[in-house]
């Protein structure tokens, strides 16, 4: 090879430090000599000054960048560059906090932060991944987050309105095994207090349910309500006013984000619609889980192959060899979230029934013929769900490289499973 005129030898480095007001770049060249370091305002007129103060200094040179956060506080600048045509790339931070620790006083601020992307740029430019225009991945991602937020929130409430109802109803499971249907929700709403409906018949409470809900009780639930009621030392507390409104506050928080979250998943159907993937026809994923796979995926593109997906998400196992020796270790590392949604979908591919909530076929026959092969061939249970994952991420990468569906059926037998995933 011609080392006077290695690839990177034409490409000037600049590394990025992003914050929430202010950026801080330091641009070295192929020899690791810092040129500059310039700090400019997270705005259209800094981005503006950053590309001016670098055409002073790169001469033929071209300008490559590199940021750690290219989703959040450097998304606006991500786009500007790129809708400028400059070639963006992202950089591990634990590739960065790594160089950081080969300094023998370990110190840390923006002009080192900088520094140490910079050089992470330059040794890894051909590893790391491009940063692409995919505003569309981007949005899908950002709505995900949301509804995720919301059902934590959602839980939270349950947990509170739980601690609540167990001070009047503490045996409501025996009617209603989730209060957080619209159905117990609209009785605790209208009856926070056993002492509401005392004197209530079996009759006039299945009317209620009826007429507020549009579930018709049977005699024999609606009986052990009255039942229910009956069994309790009815009496009114002191200061039970408030907690009923406790107990109602609660009730239209959960009701609130629960209509939160029915709009949220049609804005994900609606983009999932848009990219016109077929995730969803894998048995035993909805188009919310699609969606959240695509969201943590993002452009499959980025990929060469389905090795470096599960690579990604931490399924592949890490290779270990030292004197002859050879061993795999499990894999801690990776996205984390595109590998509990994948996890997920395994475990739900070996359940029976159908899913929490929906009407979606829980079980795939081809994954319960796999997983029991894995375990025939000596494997342990958590071993054969990780083969699983594996196989699926090879299902995932195809479908969505090729825009083709699953074509899983009851009739697929293994091998021609492994066959067409591959």
């Amino acid at each position: 090879m011609n080392y006077s005129s290695h690839p990177k030898m034409k490409y000037l480095y600049i590394g990025i430090d992003c914050h929430k007001y202010t950026h801080t770049a330091s641009v070295i060249n192929c020899f690791n000599e810092e040129l500059a370091l310039i700090t400019f305002n997270n705005d259209k007129q800094g981005f503006e000054s950053l590309i001016k103060k670098v055409d002073k200094i790169k001469e033929n040179l071209i300008p490559v960048f590199g940021l750690e956060d290219v989703s959040h506080l450097g998304y606006n600048l991500c786009q500007y560059l790129l809708s400028k045509n400059y070639k963006v790339k992202h950089v591990n931070s634990n590739l960065s906090a790594a160089e950081r620790k080969k300094r023998p006083i370990i110190s840390k601020n923006d002009e080192i932060d900088g520094n140490c992307i910079a050089k992470v740029l330059l040794d890894e430019l051909d590893n790391l991944l491009n940063v692409e225009n995919d505003e569309i991945y981007w949005t899908l991602k950002q709505v995900i987050v949301m509804r995720n937020s919301i059902i934590s929130a959602n839980i939270g409430l349950k947990n509170k309105l739980h601690a609540q109802l167990l001070y009047h109803y503490p045996n409501y499971n025996r009617v209603f095994k989730d209060i957080t249907t619209p159905t117990a929700l609209t009785y605790f709403n209208t009856y926070p207090s056993p002492s509401m409906i005392v004197g209530k018949t079996k009759e006039e409470i299945q009317q209620f349910f009826l007429k507020n809900t549009g579930t018709r009780y049977s005699k024999r639930t609606t009986e052990e309500l009255v039942k229910l009621v009956n069994e309790y030392d009815i009496k009114e507390m002191e200061y039970q006013e408030e907690r009923n409104n406790i107990i109602k506050i609660l009730i239209k928080q959960i009701q609130q984000n629960n209509q939160r979250i029915k709009e949220i998943d049609k804005d994900i159907t609606n983009i999932y619609n848009k990219l016109g993937k077929k995730l969803h026809t894998i048995p035993c994923i909805s188009v919310i889980t699609a969606a959240a796979l695509l969201a943590e995926i993002g452009n499959i593109n980025r990929f060469s192959n389905s090795s470096k997906l599960a690579r990604y998400a931490g399924i592949a196992p890490i290779e270990v060899s030292s004197g002859g020796k050879e061993r795999a270790l499990k894999n801690e590392f990776g996205n984390r979230k595109l590998n509990s949604i994948i996890y997920s979908i395994a475990c739900v591919g070996l359940a029976t029934g159908t899913t929490a909530n929906t009407n979606l076929r829980a079980n795939n026959p081809v994954f319960k013929e796999y997983y029991y092969k894995k375990i025939s061939e000596g494997k342990t249970k958590h071993q054969a769900i990780i083969c699983i994952m594996r196989r699926l991420v090879n299902i995932i990468y195809k479908i969505l490289k090729e825009d083709i569906d699953s074509a899983i059926s009851e009739s697929l037998t293994i091998q021609q499973f492994l066959n067409r995933f591959a």
